[in-house]
This record gives C-alpha cells, structure tokens and sequence, in this order.
C-alpha cells in the first residue's frame, strides 16, 4: 500500500508525535516527582508553627518532599510508591528522647522485675526467680522501690534467706542504688576494709563495726562490685542492645542523647555502637556524652579523643555530662533551703564548683555543650551561675547547655535559664503523687516545695526550654521508654496506676502541660538540644523522614489512654524501624 504525503497527514503525525512525546515527558516527570513512601488519611501533626498541621506526607529516600493535602499528595504516588493508608490516625514527628542511658540501661534492665510496692510480694518473685533459674551464677534483678523500705534499708541477711550460695545483685528503681547478698560482698572482696569508691557519695552502707551491710550507694561502688560477679564486656552489653533498641524503635523513638556510659568502657561502647551503624542496625541517632563524675579526671581530652574518632552520621560525641549532685532519698540532692526533715544535713558537690566552672569554660572553648544531672535547685543554680561565667569569659558562640531532672527549680532562677538559653530537661511520666513522690520526698523537702516539683509549665511560662525525656531504665518510682507514656504524665500530672490516679495533680491543675506543648517538648525542643532541629523534630519538606504513625489521634482521646496508644509504625531516616501498618487496620 502506497502511503501519500499530504499537508494533512503531516500535520496530523506532527500532533502525534508531538503528543507522544509531551506524554512520555509527563511520564518521566512523574516517575522522578514520585516517592518512596505516602502517608495520607489521617491527621499529620507537624510541630511546624508555618503549617501547623497536614493530611498527608510524601517521603523521598531518606528525607520528606511533600507535606499538604491528601488530594495533592496524589501527585506523589507512582507505580512503585507504597501507600500507608492511616486510617484517621496521627503522623507525628519521630521522638527525641533527650536523657537515656542506652548502654548502661542494658546493664541494668535484666533479671526479675522487681517493681512492686509490697515487700511480701518483693521477696517472693526474688525466691521464685532463684528457684526457676538453678543454672544462673548470679542472680540479677531490677527495680525494688524505697517505698517499700520506709521503715530500714535492705540488707544481705534479708537475701541470704533466698540464696546464700549464689551472688544476688539487684538495682534499685533509681539506678543508683544495690542491694546485696553476702555472697556477692565476698565474692567481690568487700569487707569492712574496703575503702569506699567516693566517701559521702558512693559507698557500702555499713554496720556499726563498719561491716558492709549489703545496701550499695551510687555507681561507682556499684560497678566496682558487679564486675566482680559478672563480664560487664561488649558481648553483655551487646545482648542487652539486642533486646532493648527494637523496644524503643515500637514506642516511637527515633533520636536520643545518652546522658551516661556505665559498665562498660566509653571506646568499647561507641565502638559497639558504630558495628550497628555500620551494618545498617542502629534504629535511632545517637548523640552520646561522657559521663563526669569523678573532679579527678579531666574529661576534656576524652571528649575530643571520642568526637574525632567516633563522630558519623548516626552517632555524635557532643556534650559533657556533668554530675552535680545525688538525690533526696539519701539527702544528696544538693537544696537552696535545708531539709525539712534533717535541717543539719549537708550534702557537698560530687564535683567542686570551682573544678566544674573551669571544666565548663574548658569544655565550651572545644566546643563542647554541657548536660547536667541537677536534682536540686542548688545545683541547678550553681551550673546556670558556671555558664553564666562561662559566658562572660569565653567568646559569643552558639550554645546548647542542659540542666536535667531539674526536679526543683528556684523562682528566682527560672527567668535565668531564658537569660542562659539553658533548656530543662525533665521526665514528667515521674510527675505525680507515687508512694515515693508522696511520702520520702514530701517528708524530704516539706509541703511548699512540693508544690514546685518539676516545674515544667513555670519554666515555658517563663520563657525558657523544656526538653522531655525518659532516663531510661531509671525513675523515681514507675520506669519507662515509651514518650507516649511521657506526654500523659506531663498533661495529667498524676503518674500510672490507679493509685496514683486518685491523687490531686502534682503542683495543682495549673502545672498540666498542654499537649501540644508536650508534644514540642519531646520533638522539636529536644531536636534543639541535640543541635538537630535543622534536620528533624518537626515534620517539614527537606527534613530528614523521621516520622510516628500512633492509631488514633491523641488529641481526641481520655488523656489516661494517651500511654497506651498503639504506635502502629516508625520511621527512622526514611526506612521502616518498626511497621504494623501492613497488617490491616491499625
């Protein structure tokens, strides 16, 4: 068949090929417009204060390319983009825990559960975790409260009766506290000439003819005598690892500061750390510390020996963790006021103020931020005064500074940590009126202070930054990982627990967070602290894609049931470290 050239035809096939052409242009222009992962039918809570909140986001490799409406997100879909339909649960930014021991927390989260507030039933689960473990060499356990011992401290006689056979070594809720049998004290040689790690702040609680009495303070002389009964290596803390980062990778957790390597030496943890990094396991960023404890030690040649050694994507050597002060169970916590029910009692500074200036200013000059354990409001006092003097001396840098627990707070101190751009970081699931809370620490520090305990809402009122975070595997009283279980604690002020429930709101009804601020506090302001809040903390095209989907927005929900919203998935640098959204309706 012979075909003629007509002005027709050749406009005709000029259309086509056109035509061709703007669609396979189109085409190309949506496989390369188009993403990895969709979320969309649901509510997406940014913690953007430009665009508030959204239906739906696009993710594009590792960071976010698309945050608006559901209808425009269509653009976003190719063939290969896989669609989290969120039936009308939240999108949350990934949660920022900003004081985790990740290490030492493996250490110490193992054994028998010991969190109960009857002493019976204490010494039951200890009897029958020995009984159903002959093959143990040492029997661990964690968490027994001091509320329970209201009346004398634990002794090794009392774990004696167990098993006198076998070592037995079990922290206490705080993390800061042992308690021993016999056997353990022998094994570890530790008798009544064993000197004491840090006389007045780690040391073995002993008898009146200074026998060890098998109540272990601090840990110092806590690790001295666990590795005596245990290989504390990188294969224990590993197992422990193992264990715990899937944990807190279902709860939400996509970036987090440890504020302490204990048990195991610094380069042996971050060593550990970078294998996960390096083989694609580590479901979390990291910015670690160096634990300071000891005015001994200078700090500041490890930390620049670990920053330009370690420092990598996931993992950063970014601050000094100071140790100010202890607590007020064994009135260490260091308090402007004396102690309601020890007037005389006259705790020192684990570290010299003067030694902790100097080491600050030294530490800033490198810099380095810092991040302190400051239970009372002496010590938060005395650390704002040593960076206000670091300040001064030093030359105008950006700086991240850190007071955390921060359990009480000074009035007149509050405006001083917005003058500093100090942020407070706290762990509100401990705010409420626990057995502890509402006995020891209220005979500790009288009633008018108990009124001002964790200050949260007077230190944003004031204008300063709140941080939240968990000090996993440590609490006062309830231990938990779970941020869900954070932002209930700091909206209702009442603890968990049905007991804890029917008590009035610690610090009144006026000292409740809202949730939106509790929400900034455990993303976008602890994204701060970090020196992140340009890459994640909030939900905003360009930022990394670390990202929360909980089944229900929680906004809508009885606050009591905030902590056990289900987390249906997490994302973590664009890949999926947790995931129930492909099994159906969350």
């Amino acid at each position: 068949m012979r075909f003629f050239s007509t002005p027709f035809t050749r406009l005709a096939t000029f259309l086509v090929v056109t035509l061709v052409c703007l669609c396979f242009v189109a085409g190309c222009e949506r496989d390369s417009q188009s993403a990895d992962v969709v979320f969309t039918n649901g509510t997406v809570f940014t913690v953007n204060p430009e665009q508030p909140e959204a239906q739906a986001v696009a993710v594009s490799g590792n960071k976010i390319s698309y945050v608006g409406s559901a209808e425009g997100v269509k653009a976003w879909v190719g063939k290969d983009t896989r669609v989290v339909d969120m039936q009308g649960g939240m999108l949350l930014p990934g949660f920022v825990d900003s004081h985790i021991h990740l290490a030492a927390g493996t250490l110490i989260a193992r054994g028998v559960d010991l969190l109960t507030d009857d002493r019976k039933e204490l010494f039951r689960r200890i009897r029958e975790y020995a009984e159903q473990n002959p093959e143990l060499e040492v029997i661990t356990g964690y968490g027994w409260r001091f509320n329970v011992w209201d009346d004398r401290d634990p002794t090794a006689a009392d774990l004696d009766a167990i098993d006198s056979t076998r070592p037995i070594f079990l922290w206490a809720v705080d993390g800061h506290k042992a308690w021993v049998n016999s056997k353990a004290l022998e094994v570890a040689g530790i008798d009544k000439n064993t000197e004491d790690p840090a006389p007045g702040f780690s040391y073995f609680k002993r008898d009146e003819d200074g026998t060890p009495t098998g109540y272990i303070i601090e840990v110092p002389a806590q690790i001295s005598t666990l590795e005596k009964l245990l290989d504390l290596g990188v294969d224990y803390t590993r197992s422990g690892m193992d264990e715990w980062m899937p944990k807190f990778s279902a709860a939400g957790v996509t970036t987090v500061l440890d504020a302490g390597i204990q048990g195991i030496e610094h380069d042996d943890a971050f060593s550990l750390i970078r294998e996960y990094e390096d083989e694609g396991k580590l479901p979390f960023r990291i910015v670690a510390t160096y634990y300071w404890n000891n005015g001994e030690i200078d700090p500041i040649p490890l930390l620049e020996e670990y920053r330009d050694k370690y420092n990598s994507e996931l993992l950063q050597i970014q601050k000094l963790k100071i140790n100010m002060d202890g607590d007020e169970v064994t009135r260490t916590a260091l308090l402007v006021e004396p102690y309601a029910d020890d007037p005389a009692a006259s705790p020192k500074p684990i570290i010299d103020y003067e030694v902790v200036t100097d080491t600050a200013k030294r530490a800033d000059e490198k810099g380095f931020d810092v991040f302190c354990h400051c239970l009372g409001d002496l010590a938060v006092r005395r650390m704002i005064d040593s960076v206000e003097k670091v300040i001064a001396a030093n030359p105008e840098r950006d700086r991240r500074n850190a007071v955390s627990h921060a359990w009480l707070i000074h009035p007149d101190d509050l405006e001083r940590l917005k003058q500093f751009d100090i942020s407070a970081d706290m762990q509100l699931s401990w705010a409420g009126l626990d057995p502890l809370t509402n006995n020891i620490a209220r005979s500790r520090i009288g009633d008018e202070r108990m009124t001002r305990l964790q200050p949260a809402k007077p230190v944003l009122d004031a204008g300063a930054r709140l941080t939240l975070s968990s000090d996993w595997p440590v609490a006062a009283y309830a231990p938990t990982y779970e941020p869900l279980k954070t932002l209930q604690g700091a909206v209702t002020r009442q603890g968990f627990g049905e007991t804890t429930r029917k008590q009035p709101a610690l610090g009144g009804e006026g000292a409740k967070l809202s949730l939106e601020q509790a929400i900034r506090a455990h993303t976008l302001a602890g994204a701060y602290l970090l020196r992140m809040d340009d890459k994640v903390g909030s939900i905003e095209v360009g930022k990394l894609a670390d990202l929360v989907l909980l089944q229900s927005d929680i906004r809508d929900i009885d606050p009591y049931k905030i902590g056990d919203t289900k987390v249906v998935a997490t994302m973590m640098n664009g890949k999926f470290t947790h995931d129930e959204s492909a099994k159906g309706s969350p």
